[in-house]
């Protein structure tokens, strides 16, 4: 709102209207207020009490609980889960995949190509997708 609105609008108010929009402005200001925390009640909240004791020579005991809190050592243990056969499908039928049987594997033999190394010339095999270029290295090469 601009100053000139403001100002007819205050104009336009009786004595009455304006004790009423006084306290009225007044009354939200104290309900809407957050109370101001200075710094160092703001870090009391946020970082919690650690229950460790200083001594004089610089060594420090701590507390049980700063010690649970504590990454522990994952030990393996028993598994106990069994299977009460809650979740299977209800309209599985086994019969059903009998009659379909195995999928056929039809697929080839990896073609293999053989190479020659550029870094100590032994000849080798290798997938010819994987060959690139004209540079190859064999195994031993490679982490040369």
């Amino acid at each position: 709102m601009s100053d000139d609105i403001v100002q007819k609008l205050l104009e336009s108010l009786t004595p009455e209207q304006k004790d009423q929009l006084v306290q009225g402005l007044l009354n939200s200001n104290v309900k809407g207020d957050v109370p101001q925390l200075d710094e160092k009640s703001f870090e009391e909240k946020q970082t919690p009490k650690s229950r460790s004791n200083v001594n004089e020579d610089f060594t420090v005991e701590r507390g049980k609980d700063v010690l649970e809190k504590r990454k522990t050592v994952v030990r393996a243990k028993r598994n106990q889960w069994t299977d009460n056969g809650e979740d299977r499908d209800i309209d599985f039928d086994p019969q059903k995949f009998e009659r379909i049987g195995r999928t056929s594997r039809n697929r080839g033999k990896a073609k293999k190509k053989t190479l020659e190394c550029h870094v100590c010339g032994k000849t080798f095999s290798m997938n010819a997708d994987l060959v690139y270029g004209e540079y190859t290295r064999c195994n031993r090469c490679t982490g040369r």
